[in-house]
């Protein structure tokens, strides 16, 4: 904040001084012309002072100029210290954090797998907290990879959740954030052929729309607003639990790393799944 309020002081300061020396050309230039007995050199004094003051004009526009090109370097470089930050993080601590929960989870519901009849009151309790589980995953995905900007700061992206039912072949809206604009509620064959063989098929595929590679989904419906998907699949064992998928506005708003992100989301989601 300091170092913004003294940029744009230095900033309105180099106006002030453009601005000053700008009236004293035109001062000058009318004394020049108007002042009686001005010859020779008076004429050249004056028209030295009106050199002066404008010269100082440009050299005061190229300083301007010079501190907005390093205040756009300094932006470029921090954005980038960001994205390099935000890489390690995801990759070295995130990533191999969520697979090692996910792991473990597997390995401890086939070791102790639930009995045959559970109480009412403990499944209950695991659909609440598998429900908290799937919210806290929605909202940190959409505040992780397109933040809110002002100055309503309304949720740029939107993070949902799509249930796969094996016996069906169906896929099913389970949960979504921020609520807004809802994606499709039930996916028809043609979008479920599509997740399940390009997505979840084969063990697990994530898939992204990136105005590249790949143009459209079939996960946004038209009009919506949306561009963007990083769609990645929810797996525990041979589980196949469902489809994860993040929207957003623009191609540009989604990084490499967000896709490490997604994919660790789904890690933890999917562990809250193998647990019954």
């Amino acid at each position: 904040m300091k170092q913004w309020l003294a940029e744009r002081g230095i900033h309105y300061l180099f106006l002030l001084f453009s601005a000053v020396l700008g009236v004293a050309v035109a001062v000058v230039s009318v004394w020049a012309d108007g002042a009686e007995g001005a010859e020779g050199a008076d004429k050249r004094l004056w028209a030295l002072i009106a050199g002066v003051s404008a010269f100082g004009v440009v050299l005061i526009t190229h300083f301007e100029k010079r501190l907005v090109e390093k205040g756009k370097k300094r932006a470029e470089d921090r954005a980038i210290r960001a994205e390099a930050d935000m890489t390690k993080l995801y990759s070295t601590t995130l990533r191999p954090l969520s697979d090692t929960v996910k792991a473990l989870t597997s390995l401890y519901a086939s070791a102790v797998p639930l009995p045959s009849s559970v109480p009412a009151q403990t499944v209950s309790d695991l659909q609440q907290k598998r429900k908290e589980v799937l919210a806290q995953v929605l909202a940190g995905a959409v505040s992780l990879t397109a933040p809110p900007i002002g100055p309503g700061f309304i949720p740029r992206a939107r993070c949902s959740f799509y249930l796969y039912d094996t016996a069906t072949g169906d896929f099913t809206l389970e949960g979504t954030f921020p609520g807004y604009r809802s994606p499709r509620t039930v996916i028809d064959p043609v979008g479920a052929a599509h997740m399940k063989n390009a997505i979840l098929g084969g063990g697990g595929k994530t898939f992204r729309i990136d105005g590249d590679q790949e143009k459209h989904s079939y996960l946004i419906p038209v009009g919506t607003g949306y561009e963007a998907v990083i769609a990645v699949p929810v797996i525990h064992g041979t589980n196949e639990i469902g489809v994860l998928s993040v929207d957003t506005p623009s191609f540009s708003d989604f990084i490499d790393p967000h896709v490490t992100l997604m994919e660790s989301l789904a890690n933890i989601l999917a562990a809250s799944y193998a647990l019954g």
